[in-house]
């Protein structure tokens, strides 16, 4: 019984196989490739397919966390869509909700639209505020306005209109004109996808939804023959953005849900990791080739979020609270107009990668620095699959940054890498410090390739006692993917006008129902679905809100208990509680999870000498002669002391000057300031 999880990053895709009946986890990687990333992962079910030997019909789940979704909307690779909207609100795509990048700048050029103006259509017809109809649908405009936008060209065409959130007659009409048009055009409906209030919003999530979906349809029909083919029959399981898992057509459904599909998987796993070694705070440092993914684990659960942002569009949908930075191990470093050290949102990628890969890059990158630090051994790079080439990384590091700044060639290394864990610093304060958090109080769980390289100066740095480095950290991510649980979440508006405890028990039970239509449709057995429920709150007149949890059955006494969180989530972010003011529900919500079995492996026990003997390293502007072990050879118990580096297939750990590393029970090395 063989379960395989696949995680596709910018640089490489991860692959980890776990034998549930021996509780053996084997784990590789190999380079993806862009733009044809499902060519990288039936790579990696091949590989480790050849290492481990089992048979095609072994394989009882395979899981894929993607980023395609999310390289779509960043490189606008995106079709040609159509709108449909009221008349008076063709142009909210463009006017959003006024946020500005730049608070001052006036010269600000925002991205043209994601549908251009002329294939934003506008018809009669209007809702009131709740939902009551004041002008009926013109359909005969609608009939006309789909001719225009078929003729045009358009792919899909979305439908979104003014308080279709109490009220879908509208857009479903709108709809059922669309699809009885003699042209096989494709439409969303804003009501289906994102039936919450704030009108831009609501657009631009089923914009993004309908863009994205084309692509990923593609992708998986692909993957999904790729895997047929190979003889392995098990239905392909998708990580989403909220942490859990579902099937093709759900992912295809609700595209938009797949955009942080891999840092989710990153962030469940470490979640897993900071419970078995009973750390109640914790944050998640996943750093790779391309980005740093940066979450949060509180009281023993990984945070969620009901909204996000990518290429500075909004994005609401249910999702891990997950912040990313440009500052990968490809990231690359330069210099800007005033001389001052940049490093990324520029990565390397997979081609041509870092310098030192010989793969053509001239640019230096983060990897390089570290190589150049003496902390990467060029001869035993992916396990030994790779021999770095360290003249090259010298060469342009020298010539890029060294140079410019009359710096010794270790001298700028050491910059580079520090101004990358400045950038991780200061993601790590925004999701702490900011949300009035001390980050004394938490763990740093780093993992990624490149993770465990950097994570020990930012622990410094941040006044975190210590850092965690899991097992396997440069395939971490694939391994949240066997970890994460079938979920699927639900909103919609609350229509009322008060916190009616009754009015909140119907809109549940609707949610509900509506929830359990989607785990039956993945074949999920509904006795082992677990609901829970949350509402959105806020004070009357604000425009902002709160998540809170809500008990179930839901009655006068959940409601109240409901409002008494509220308050004390208020007062914990905003440092105060208005109790005197009156509250009020906005978005009601439900999750729906079925448990995935856990991961019973154990670290084994090790049957080779882990010293490898010693290296020169740099460290705080000075050489130091530095023991080299075999991470995968330290027994649980096992004390490390810096400085120190700890070598192992897909990653690198650091353990700085002043620190002590211990294995613990569960082979995770855990790294913190020596007595």
């Amino acid at each position: 019984m063989i379960r395989l999880g696949v995680d596709t990053g910018g640089t490489f895709t991860d692959v980890v196989c776990y034998d549930r009946e021996s509780g053996e986890v084997r784990v590789t990687k190999t380079p993806s490739t862009p733009p044809a990333f499902d060519e990288g992962v039936l790579h990696g079910i091949d590989k480790i397919r050849d290492a481990v030997g089992f048979a095609p019909a072994d394989v009882s789940y395979l899981s894929h966390g993607t980023t395609v979704g999310t390289n779509a909307v960043l490189e606008r690779d995106l079709p040609d869509l159509g709108l449909i909207t009221n008349r008076g609100l063709r142009d909210v795509l463009e006017i959003g909700d006024q946020t500005r990048p730049e608070l001052y700048d006036l010269q600000t050029e925002t991205p043209p639209a994601l549908v251009p103006r002329a294939l934003r259509r506008e018809v009669p017809g209007r809702l009131d505020s709740r939902g009551n109809e004041v002008e009926p649908l013109d359909e005969a405009a609608v009939r006309d306005e789909v001719d225009t936008l078929v003729d045009a060209g358009v792919e899909s065409i979305v439908v979104s209109m003014l308080f279709s959130y109490l009220n879908d007659a509208h857009e479903a009409r709108v709809g059922e004109l669309v699809e009885a048009h003699d042209a096989d055009v494709d439409y969303a409906l804003s009501s289906a996808v994102h039936p919450e209030r704030r009108e831009y919003d609501r657009t631009i999530t089923t914009v993004l939804n309908e863009a994205v979906k084309t692509t990923v349809e593609a992708y998986f029909a692909r993957l999904d023959a790729g895997v047929a083919g190979r003889g392995i029959d098990v239905p392909l399981n998708v990580m989403h953005s909220g942490g859990g898992i579902f099937g093709t057509d759900q992912a295809t459904r609700y595209a938009i849900r797949t955009v942080l599909s891999g840092p989710s998987a990153g962030a469940i796993a470490a979640g897993d990791v900071a419970r078995a070694e009973g750390v109640e705070h914790a944050v998640g440092i996943d750093m790779g080739g391309t980005s740093a993914d940066v979450s949060i684990v509180r009281d023993g659960d990984v945070v969620r979020s009901t909204a996000g942002e990518i290429a500075d569009l909004p994005v609401k949908t249910p999702m891990i609270d997950i912040n990313t930075v440009g500052a990968g191990g490809g990231s690359v470093a330069w210099l800007d107009a005033g001389g001052a050290i940049r490093v990324g949102p520029e990565s390397a990628g997979a081609d041509p990668g870092p310098v030192c890969y010989g793969r053509g890059g001239e640019q230096p990158t983060v990897t390089d620095a570290n190589l150049l630090l003496g902390r990467l051994n060029p001869d035993y790079f992916l396990d030994g699959e790779m021999t770095l080439a360290v003249d090259r990384a010298r060469d342009a590091l020298e010539t890029a940054i060294a140079d410019p700044l009359d710096l010794s060639v270790p001298a700028a290394a050491a910059s580079v890498v520090d101004v990358a864990n400045a950038r991780l610093a200061r993601e790590i304060r925004r999701v702490t410090v900011e949300r009035g958090q001390d980050p004394g109080e938490f763990v740093l769980v780093a993992f990624g390739g490149a993770g465990p390289l950097q994570a020990p100066a930012i622990a410094a740095e941040m006044g975190m006692d210590a850092t965690v480095v899991p097992r396997n950290p440069g395939v971490f991510s694939a391994r949240g993917l066997l970890l994460a649980d079938v979920r699927m979440d639900e909103s919609r508006a609350y229509r009322a006008a008060d916190l009616d405890a009754d009015a909140l028990a119907a809109g549940f039970d609707d949610l509900v129902a509506a929830l359990r239509d989607r785990f039956a449709d993945q074949a999920a057995p509904s006795d082992e679905v677990t609901v829970s429920r949350q509402v959105d709150m806020r004070y009357a007149g604000q425009s902002y809100e709160l998540t809170v949890p809500v008990d179930a059955p839901v009655d006068a006494a959940s409601v109240e208990a409901a409002v008494e969180r509220f308050h004390a989530a208020h007062a914990r972010r905003y440092g105060h509680a208005m109790r005197d003011e009156p509250v009020a529900a906005v978005t009601l919500r439900a999750s729906g999870e079925v448990p995935t079995p856990p991961l019973a492996d154990r670290p084994a026990a090790p049957d080779a000498d882990p010293e490898k003997g010693t290296r020169e390293v740099h460290f705080d502007g000075a050489v130091h002669e530095t023991a080299v072990y075999d991470r995968t050879a330290l027994s649980p118990g096992r004390t490390v002391e810096g400085p120190a580096v700890l070598e192992e297939s897909g990653s690198t750990s650091l353990v700085p000057v002043g620190t002590t590393a211990t294995v613990t029970e569960r082979g995770n090395v855990r790294i913190e300031p020596s007595d």
